[in-house]
């Protein structure tokens, strides 16, 4: 029953929360023809919002599927979706073994390696993307190399590159929680027992640490898929990819599309990632209860 009203809010709110976003450029207005002085107008934001609203109970208003399930759409659906996933398995990839090769230091080098982590951690998607193009560009101009292709032109769809920028934040995000919670778990008791027992340090992190950081690495890793969910905007932005975000923002700019249509649109893109998360998030508690961990 918890579960149950906890999800209606939530529905309950994405409604509403959408329903605002489409009459939220009603509230402004210019305060007298031909000025360009802007007021506020909430009058007319309070009718816009009625108005869409009232669009949910418009039959027509339901009748999207068609548009929805054509070859175009569903071809750029399953490419966000693939950049999505193949990032994720990449940031998991890299950010473990980040993190592993980290353990493996000498002490003294690790407030480097965290100064490096932290510092790549804090510049700007944009600056990162600026960054690759300009050496891909440099590479391909000095030595006649096209080590990957970046954009989707002439119906060719890339995927390697895409997939490493979507994946560059948030493997290095996951990377420093991992070290992080792989620092805490060194201290404690077992370890130090195994350690007196004689055991190697690649079989404590491999098998013994590893083991009992997966339920808290789990719990905690919904936050890695809504990163790299965020950063597929900007991604299919900026390499002009024909992805299911360019589908949103063509949809966002049609005139009189109904709220019930952009509601679809969006929560076909997030079932499958909520699924996702939904998993991990359950099978990380299962872990936890099994070792008998607190989460």
């Amino acid at each position: 029953m918890k579960k149950f009203i906890h999800y209606t809010f939530l529905f309950l709110t994405s409604v509403a929360g959408l329903l605002f976003f489409m009459a939220f450029p009603r509230l402004f207005a210019f305060r007298v023809e031909g000025s360009e002085h802007l007021g506020f107008k909430l009058a007319a934001f309070f009718k816009a919002l009625a108005a869409t609203a009232a669009q949910f109970f418009e039959p027509s208003s339901w009748n999207f599927f068609e548009s929805w399930n054509q070859e175009t759409v569903i071809d750029r659906y399953t490419y966000s979706l693939e950049i999505i996933f193949v990032s994720l398995l990449f940031t998991v990839f890299i950010g473990s073994l980040i993190a592993y090769l980290f353990m493996n230091l000498p002490y003294k080098q690790r407030t480097k390696v965290k100064h490096v982590l932290n510092f790549f951690e804090g510049l700007p998607n944009l600056l990162i993307i600026f960054m690759m193009q300009m050496l891909l560009f440099t590479i391909y101009r000095e030595f006649n190399l096209r080590l990957v292709t970046m954009y989707g032109l002439a119906g060719k769809e890339p995927l390697i590159f895409p997939m490493i920028i979507n994946s560059i934040l948030p493997l290095l995000f996951f990377a420093q929680f991992l070290i992080k919670v792989m620092e805490e778990e060194y201290e404690k008791h077992y370890i130090l027992l195994g350690q007196a027992k004689g055991l190697s340090k690649i079989q404590l992190l491999f098998i013994h640490l590893t083991r009992n950081i997966i339920p808290v690495v789990f719990i905690h890793f919904k936050t890695i898929i809504f990163l790299v969910l965020t950063n597929l905007v900007l991604v299919e932005h900026m390499f002009v990819l024909d992805g299911y975000i360019q589908e949103l923002y063509k949809l966002l700019l049609t005139h009189g599309v109904s709220p019930a249509k952009i509601l679809f649109y969006v929560g076909v893109f997030m079932m499958p990632v909520i699924i996702v998360e939904r998993l991990v998030t359950f099978y990380g508690k299962k872990a936890g209860i099994a070792r008998g961990i607190d989460i």
